[in-house]
């Protein structure tokens, strides 16, 4: 069986559990959630065992309640991971359980504070900044209604000195991918020769000789492509009896279907590639085309993050965020994940400076963090906070004087006499 949370509790595994998150660092409001942190020590049988059937880590589907096997949550502090070493300085009103083990290690906390947190809480924070000023931003996914693309929006003809997209250059000459094949050239890479059976055309689209020569509809773009293709004729009424003659002989040879291409791509929606098909001696193309198919495999990676992100994002902090482009453009930015930036800035001069990890930020800064989150600066501002801060960081990591690494012996050895007291309990 696999362990759920009910599973820790009721067969007494469960070793710590804690209010992490914005209710720990005082920067809840009203419409935040409450995060849980928890750890729990694996059942007797699967240290002696295999343990294939458990699970060091348990969580819910949002991933806001997360709780660690003991081994794993040591492993996790001993590479300074800033969520687990969080776990060990939570307020104690926030401590919602806490087993005599646990007060044990957290005895011994401070010696889990060692440059080695520099990277992840001061890497951590220049990564929120790179979101907030704007890079892989999900909110403009929205604002944009992310559509769904096939491999024809990534698919392009040659036109002059630049390129335009094939479903462009057919819809102007009246022509349609269902009738198109490709073919690949020899020596061009993702480069192909596209064919148009018009015989197939005439057909699907019901035209008829009668259409076809009549003078009236020249002017058409299917017929003007024509004309421009095998009649090289000008289009002035002086001329007009030479058309309909040179036009009834050419629908002879073009109502003659070639065999029938299969289109571009799929016309069920569920095309991944472009199709090849196969041509007769005599055709010629009717232009060339080039597929990008690593751009559509990069939108499609990008469109399925999009989706998994639109159905689970917090809906009060996306519409927090749209508030803001409708207030201030200045102001539109992702003011959690910037507060955020500020708060982690902070945590690392903290550690940098001796003080270790403080959680609770109520009487530190939570005033500003909120007025950040509230967007009393514009984005402009907020950046040269940021950057000031960052400075103030990288001088402190300098100058520091804290441990340099973490004891892994001690921290092994701690685990070891960890397992041994339950066992005996």
């Amino acid at each position: 069986m696999k362990l759920t949370f009910k599973d820790i509790e009721e067969r007494g595994l469960l070793l710590y559990r804690y209010v992490r998150g914005s209710q720990a660092y005082g920067t809840n409001t009203p419409e935040s959630d409450q995060d849980e942190g928890g750890i729990f020590i694996a059942p007797q049988e699967w240290i002696d065992g295999l343990g294939f059937d458990y699970s060091e880590e348990v969580s819910d589907d949002k991933h806001d309640t997360v709780w660690w096997e003991l081994g794993k949550f040591m492993r996790l502090l001993c590479t300074s991971n800033p969520t687990v070493l969080e776990a060990l300085f939570v307020p104690d009103d926030k401590v919602l359980f806490e087993h005599p083990i646990m007060t044990e290690i957290k005895k011994n906390r401070d010696m889990f504070i060692t440059k080695a947190c520099f990277k992840p809480f001061g890497g951590y924070a220049t990564a929120q900044i790179a979101k907030a000023q704007g890079q892989n931003k999900k909110i403009h996914w929205d604002i944009q209604e992310m559509t769904r693309k096939t491999p024809l929006d990534f698919c392009y003809t040659f036109r002059k000195q630049g390129s335009q997209n094939i479903q462009d250059w057919l819809s102007e000459r009246g022509l349609e991918q269902r009738n198109c094949g490709l073919v690949n050239i020899p020596n061009m890479k993702d480069t192909y020769g596209v064919y148009y059976d018009f015989g197939q055309h005439f057909k699907l689209n019901g035209i008829d000789e009668e259409y076809f020569c009549d003078v009236e509809n020249r002017n058409e773009p299917f017929i003007r492509f024509i004309l421009d293709r095998f009649v090289n004729l000008d289009y002035c009424e002086d001329f007009e009896y030479e058309y309909v003659v040179s036009m009834e002989g050419l629908y002879d040879v073009l109502r003659t279907p070639k065999g029938g291409h299969c289109g571009i791509v799929s016309e069920d929606g569920d095309s991944n590639q472009v199709r090849f098909t196969s041509v007769q001696k005599d055709d010629v193309p009717i232009c060339y085309m080039t597929y990008n198919q690593n751009g559509y495999e990069s939108h499609c990676r990008k469109y399925k993050e999009y989706i998994e992100w639109k159905e689970h994002r917090n809906k009060a902090r996306y519409e927090n965020n749209l508030e803001g482009l409708e207030k201030d453009k200045e102001k539109f930015y992702d003011s959690k994940n910037m507060m955020h930036c500020f708060r982690l800035l902070s945590m690392c001069i903290e550690v940098a400076e001796g003080k270790g990890i403080l959680i609770d930020r109520t009487h530190i800064d939570r005033d500003f963090l909120m007025d950040v989150r509230n967007r009393k600066y514009t984005y402009d501002e907020l950046m040269g906070k940021l950057l000031e801060l960052k400075a103030r960081m990288d001088k402190a990591i300098e100058e520091s004087a804290i441990r340099d690494s973490i004891d892994v012996e001690f921290v092994n050895n701690l685990l070891l006499d960890c397992r041994k007291y339950f066992r005996e309990k």
